[in-house]
């Protein structure tokens, strides 16, 4: 057979599933099915009962955009010093940083957690707990470490150690006695136990309390947190995770945005305070040189009668007065540059730094610069707090900030530079009217310098002032830009375990386990089960079936004449007759492979032949396995391999048996070349006369699928008989008969389907006491036991 052909009969394989079948066995077995779904179901409701439960958490919160200039109290709602630039990209990133985090985690004693043991698992205690744990942290460091707790009474409690800190260099103790209310000393971390719901029916009750690092908590929950914008362009952020205690995540949400809350009013406020800070710096030194200034004035006086200077001076005064005025901001703003370039020079820190806007620098571009730097290098210090390892996006960032700083450099010298042209401009007014001074008698003029001086310092500190006082104003009147919009609260009903869901597969796995192991046995089942199996894989029809035969004793017709087995063969007898239209005729039977149950037939069928007056004779052409003889008492020293090697002539082969008009042809001692054998002349020779001699001649052949000789056989015969043994005949043999009809090797073939055992819808037959072959026989005369299934003798 070709490599098609193997294909072509995969695949006629694959197709043969009798859902009919599928369905009986479904329907037989239903308790097994009832057993399954009970199973099923008791472990969905150990699960629904047991698992871990799962609630959706979630929180919002809006964060204010900057208002429109112009508006009222401009002053305290959109004073520069508190709205400086907010990247609101970086919101949600800095809700999830690690510090905010492990603030929240230290502040609620996350890093103290207590189970309480159960009949069949352990669960977290949360709000329920009568004691509270506080001060596993010091300096950074958490105690790691489980204990057994047993509550004493209300004054006492006993700690027993299940796994050691990993402090090496801590002594370890096993057990603590500690009192409620007071510090107790646990591997050096000092731990507060308190009381404070504690009553007598707690007393005697075991808890297991486990120390964890509050960052690796933090850590946790950055993993589990989710935070995003509402949509796109929305100033709202949505917070949500899932919870197994919803009141702890609901007091963690809660937590988290008071932080956040205050966290962002401190930053603002900050700003304000470095501002005043530098301006109070600046003041100090303002007002010590208008201390001197003033000195020197008092001093002018008293040494001077002049009092008053000359309508020409005044006029002189007033003009330079003016144009001071003008040099007062561009002094500021000089000192501020100063300051601005030394401290990027010498400082790392650079979120301290003062905006532009506090000393009345406006420029646009170097207070984003400034404000976009100062953002950065808030990134790094999240990124960097509390972490072991260098975050890769340190590189970047830091990147950014040298970028920033090159920036905010070049944008002070252009600054500086526009500005140095202003005050030379300023400057060379101011020396045309020093020329005029110069004509005025030389007291005016010195108390005209003198008085210049003293103007000059006192716009400097009336301007800082007026600056001070709004940085005060700012950090005193700080706000926070972050509103809750939705409080913490639990977003929808149980997320794990679905009941309803693990009902449903429950149910569906009790029924699909059981049915999905009868398909499976349909689908890989190869054997022959039912006159469907061979309808199904072959168009040769089906002449008759064989019941089971659970006796030893193989010649039913003979001993059991009145058996539903004899009857078997009487019907197939009869059978033939639809095939046959002669008298006299050779019948070839023949199978796929040994053990079908093909000597038992060819014997109780020449049987039947026998007893109907019939001259029969059996050739034993399967000369590999004799066996034939044996049934019949007879010797098989002298047989077919005899007569086609020439050793023995016809009549010397040819044996009589007890059974009248029944006569035998053993296949005698085994040849070496039986396939040989049957090819020559002598067995067209032996095939003519036993068809002139007899009037059935029926020919047992080796199995088709194991050797050729039954092909060679069926050129002699008048009809085949092809022998398939329920659920033992492959369904591929049955197929390959077909197609070696349908390519004309083989005619005038059928099907004798023989060890019928098993019964019912998709099996095709039944038989006990009463037996039906599906032609419309049957009978009833109740020799023999009720059949069982299983067994046989059928041996070829």
């Amino acid at each position: 057979m070709n490599p098609v052909e193997n294909n072509s009969s995969t695949e006629e394989i694959n197709s043969l599933i009798n859902y009919e079948r599928i369905w009986y066995r479904v329907l037989r077995y239903w308790y097994f099915l009832v057993v399954t779904m009970l199973i099923t179901i008791a472990i969905a409701f150990m699960y629904n009962r047991y698992a871990t439960k799962i609630y959706p958490m979630a929180a919002s919160i809006i964060i204010k955009e900057s208002e429109e200039a112009g508006q009222t109290a401009e002053l305290l709602y959109n004073n520069p010093l508190i709205n400086s630039y907010r990247n609101f990209l970086n919101e949600p990133y800095i809700i999830r940083s690690f510090p905010l985090l492990q603030k929240v985690v230290d502040s609620l004693g996350f890093s103290v957690v207590v189970y309480g043991e159960g009949n069949i698992k352990t669960t977290e205690q949360y709000s329920q707990l009568p004691i509270y744990f506080s001060g596993n942290k010091q300096n950074n460091n958490y105690l790691k470490a489980s204990f057994n707790l047993r509550l004493i009474n209300s004054k006492e409690f006993k700690l027993s150690r299940i796994s050691e800190n990993d402090r090496a260099d801590v002594p370890l103790q096993t057990e603590f006695l500690g009192t409620f209310n007071d510090t107790l000393i646990i591997d050096g971390f000092p731990i507060l136990v308190k009381a404070s719901k504690f009553t007598e029916e707690d007393a005697g009750i075991n808890y297991i309390v486990s120390f964890v690092d509050g960052f690796e908590v933090a850590k946790q929950y950055a993993n589990r947190l989710n935070v995003d914008w509402a949509e796109e362009g929305a100033s709202v952020i949505d917070l949500s995770l899932n919870a197994t205690i919803p009141q702890k995540e609901i007091d963690f949400l809660g937590t988290l945005i008071r932080f956040y809350t205050l966290q962002d009013e401190e930053k603002k406020k900050e700003v304000a305070h470095n501002s005043k800070q530098f301006i109070d710096e600046q003041l100090q030194t303002i007002s010590d040189t208008l201390l001197l200034i003033e000195k020197q004035l008092e001093l002018f006086k008293d040494n001077n009668t002049i009092v008053s200077l000359g309508n020409q001076a005044n006029q002189i005064i007033l003009k330079v007065n003016e144009l001071e005025d003008s040099r007062t901001t561009y002094l500021v703003k000089d000192r501020y540059y100063n300051y601005l370039i030394n401290y990027l020079k010498d400082t790392e820190n650079l979120n301290q730094i003062v905006l532009p806007a506090a000393v009345g620098v406006n420029d646009a571009v170097l207070n984003t610069l400034i404000s976009q730097m100062v953002e950065l290098q808030m990134q790094l210090k999240l990124l960097n707090s509390n972490t072991s390892y260098e975050n890769p996006m340190n590189r970047v960032i830091k990147e950014q900030i040298i970028d920033s700083r090159a920036a905010i450099l070049e944008s002070i010298n252009n600054l500086k530079s526009t500005d140095a042209i202003i005050v030379n401009q300023l400057n060379r007014q101011v020396g045309l009217l020093d020329q005029q001074l110069a004509v005025l008698p030389n007291a005016e003029r010195k108390l005209i310098t003198i008085q210049r001086a003293y103007k000059l310092g006192e716009n400097q500190y009336v301007f800082l002032t007026q600056k001070g006082s709004e940085a005060a104003i700012s950090e005193a009147s700080t706000l926070s830009d972050v509103i809750v919009v939705n409080e913490p609260h639990m977003n929808g009903g149980l997320i794990s375990p679905n009941s309803k869901m693990n009902y449903l597969i429950a149910l569906f796995l009790g029924l699909g386990i059981p049915i999905g192991f009868f398909v499976l046995k349909e689908l890989f089942n190869t054997k022959v089960q039912s006159k469907v199996d061979v309808e199904m894989a072959s168009t040769i029809p089906i002449i008759g079936v064989i019941g089971h035969n659970n006796d030893i004793d193989r010649m039913v017709v003979s001993n059991k004449p009145k058996s539903s087995l004899a009857e078997a063969f009487r019907s197939l007898r009869s059978n033939l007759n639809y095939f046959i239209k002669k008298e006299k005729f050779t019948l070839m039977l023949t199978s796929s492979i040994s053990g079908e149950g093909k000597s038992f037939t060819a014997l109780n069928l020449a049987n039947i032949f026998a007893l109907s007056g019939k001259k029969t004779v059996i050739v034993g052409a399967d000369m590999r396995k004799p066996r034939i003889y044996q049934e019949l008492g007879l010797s098989n020293n002298l047989g077919l391999s005899n007569f086609l090697s020439g050793q023995a002539p016809i009549i010397k082969v040819i044996q009589e048996t007890e059974i009248s008009h029944l006569s035998v042809i053993s296949s005698g001692p085994v040849p070496p070349n039986p396939g040989e054998l049957i090819l020559r002349s002598e067995f067209r020779e032996l095939m003519n006369y036993l068809q002139k001699n007899y009037d059935i001649v029926l020919i047992d052949t080796p199995p088709m699928g194991i050797v050729a000789d039954a092909l060679a056989v069926a050129t002699y015969v008048d009809h085949t008989l092809f022998i398939a043994r329920q659920n033992y005949t492959p369904i591929e043999a049955i197929i390959g008969i077909d197609q070696q009809v349908k390519q004309g090797k083989l005619s005038n073939i059928s099907i004798v389907f023989n060890d019928i055992y098993k019964f019912g819808p998709g099996y095709g037959y039944g038989y006990g006491y009463g037996y039906s072959y599906g032609y419309g026989y049957g009978y009833n005369y109740g020799y023999g036991q009720k059949k069982k299934n299983g067994g046989g003798y059928y041996e070829e």
